[in-house]
């Protein structure tokens, strides 16, 4: 699965940028997945009607993890995955990096974000 969603994002990014036609991404999925090529022309036409749909979803996916990772790192014994799935869920659409500072009280993140202002 992490070579799908790998696979996934160049296509994404080369649909976007114009190195691929329709065709191609679909090519390319059916043959490099592998996968049947009815599924591929379907997943070629959403990344093209949605440019950066796979790379956010990898994105996220990533910084969901580092935030798992953490919060076992940080509270040891008393770590429970579904308290993570919890927060995620109550609080929706907010950026990881936020939550991770309200979570684990780490603010790194946002540090970062604000030295590039």
């Amino acid at each position: 699965m992490m070579r799908l969603r790998a696979l996934r994002v160049e296509v994404d990014v080369k649909l976007a940028l114009g190195q691929f036609t329709l065709d191609q991404a679909a090519d390319y999925l059916a043959t490099t997945v592998p996968m049947d090529r009815s599924t591929a022309r379907a997943e070629a036409a959403l990344f093209a009607s949605t440019p950066g749909q796979a790379i956010t979803y990898q994105t996220g996916k990533l910084q969901i993890l580092r935030l798992i990772a953490d919060a076992r790192l940080r509270q040891g014994e008393r770590f429970r995955l579904r308290d993570i799935h919890d927060f995620l869920f109550a609080n929706g659409y907010v950026p990881v990096s936020l939550l991770r500072w309200e979570y684990l009280g780490l603010r790194d993140e946002v540090d970062a974000l604000e030295r590039l202002r």
